[in-house]
């Protein structure tokens, strides 16, 4: 028996998304499923076609292979930069979170040119 790792499809378990929402969200660390909700929270309020579901099982799905920190930071990056208010809901972020490894390295870099790097630590000498 095999199950897709995007949707999560099985031929032989009956379909009950708030069952397996309840087991990919318990996998999760506390402070992550404490930015999860925030985040479905508001896109399920401002997007009215992601306020169901099956929407919210997809994304659990979809993202469940990607590690806490990694989601933690892309989720916390959403919420900042309100996605939500322009209309990008669960697809935006999945993508968002599976193209992060991808765009890592290119974004510490601009990160780095935007913000500046701290300053070096000074060791003074006593006299």
């Amino acid at each position: 028996m095999t199950i897709c790792p995007c949707c999560g499809f099985s031929e032989k378990e009956i379909y009950n998304p708030s069952k397996k929402i309840r087991e990919l969200r318990g996998k999760r660390s506390k402070h992550t499923k404490k930015l999860l909700r925030m985040a479905i929270n508001v896109i399920q309020s401002n997007i009215p076609s992601d306020n169901n579901l099956k929407s919210e099982y997809y994304f659990y799905q979809s993202i469940s292979e990607i590690k806490d920190n990694a989601t933690e930071y892309i989720v916390s990056q959403f919420l900042q930069n309100k996605h939500y208010l322009k209309g990008k809901g669960f697809k935006y972020l999945t993508a968002m979170c599976l193209n992060h490894k991808k765009n890592r390295e290119t974004i510490s870099l601009n990160e780095r040119l935007r913000i500046g790097k701290p300053p070096s630590i000074v060791k003074l000498k006593e006299i």
